[in-house]
This record gives C-alpha cells, sequence and structure tokens, in this order.
C-alpha cells in the first residue's frame, strides 16, 4: 500500500528492557484482542523479531474512570461524603505523573481534613497540577479521561501568541508565579 505522498506507511515498534538481565523485552503499547498464535505471527513479521521467542503475549486491557466532573471537587474529594477521596487513573487523569499529581492533591487535604484544617490545597489554574484538578471537577456532560498538557492550562490574557513555543515557554513562566 502506497501512502498518497508516495511513501509507504510505517509504524515504529519501542521494545522497552523488562528484566535486569536484559534477556526480556517488552513491545511497548501493543494492546491487543489478537490470540496468541495469530500475535506469534504477525509480531515475528517485524524486522529483527523473526527469531524472537515470545514469553508473554499482549492483551487488551480498558482503563476504568468514575465520572469525576460530578462526583469530585478540586480536591479529589467526594462532593457527596467529605471523608472520601479517590486518586490515580480512577479519577479521569490519564498517566504516571498524572496519577501522582491526583494523589498527592488528595493526601494533603486529607491530611489538612485529618488534623482539622478548616482549608483546602488547591494548585493554581495556571499550573498543571491546578488545571488538572479544574478539569477533572468542572461539569462535563462528555467527560474523559485527561493527560497534562498546556491545552488545559487558561487562555492567556491580552494578545493572543500563535508561536507555540513562545506561548508554552510564557506558561510556564506564569506557572511558576503562581508560587511566589
Amino acid at each position: 500500500m502506497i501512502h498518497e505522498l508516495g511513501k509507504r506507511p510505517y509504524a515504529i515498534v519501542q521494545l522497552r528492557q523488562d528484566d535486569k538481565q536484559a534477556s526480556i523485552y517488552n513491545l511497548v503499547g501493543f494492546q491487543t484482542n489478537l490470540k496468541f498464535g495469530e500475535q506469534k505471527r504477525v509480531f515475528s513479521k517485524i524486522p529483527g523479531l523473526e527469531n524472537a521467542e515470545f514469553v508473554k503475549y499482549g492483551v487488551m486491557h480498558r482503563n476504568t474512570y468514575i465520572n469525576a466532573s460530578k462526583l469530585l471537587n478540586e480536591t479529589y474529594q467526594l462532593k457527596s461524603n467529605s471523608n472520601i477521596y479517590f486518586a490515580g487513573q480512577i479519577t479521569g487523569v490519564e498517566g504516571y505523573v498524572e496519577s501522582i499529581s491526583s494523589g498527592m492533591v488528595a493526601a494533603l487535604n486529607a491530611i489538612n481534613q485529618f488534623k482539622q484544617k478548616n482549608e483546602n490545597i488547591i494548585f493554581p489554574e495556571y499550573t498543571v497540577i491546578g488545571a488538572l484538578a479544574k478539569y477533572i471537577s468542572t461539569p462535563n456532560e462528555k467527560f474523559q479521561p485527561m493527560n497534562a498538557n498546556f491545552g488545559i492550562l487558561p487562555e492567556l490574557e491580552g494578545k493572543k501568541i500563535k508561536d507555540k513555543k513562545e506561548r508554552y515557554k510564557i506558561l510556564a513562566y506564569k506557572s511558576l508565579e503562581e508560587f511566589k
């Protein structure tokens, strides 16, 4: 099959070391419903993997998450029961760093609640941690999981900056200013 630009389509397969001895590697991101025999047949066609021994095969997984935009506030606390906090992918954040940030926000607020401090720790919206918490807690009928990205930060006030690199730089500096 030839792409309209005259180039053959291709995909990059990333192998990730899966043990200390560097004897087992993982095909990164290969979620599939293919039967194991079919996986061996198809993956053995990848250049460099023709003679590979497959010790584990891929399976499809589904991320389960709650409708956080209806259920949680910016502290990852259940709106209907202030003694319950959620963190991680179940909240609708995607990724390791995002899951860690949701856990940190929930933990800091649970500690404050336990110490009977009547203050919530809410990160500023111009920080990615704050923007992510705002995203998951803002009512949204079409709520979908989200990862950390510049698109969830509020728009900059004033003139619209078209140069992405410059806009991201200004957003990063604005985020740092929020902590001064």
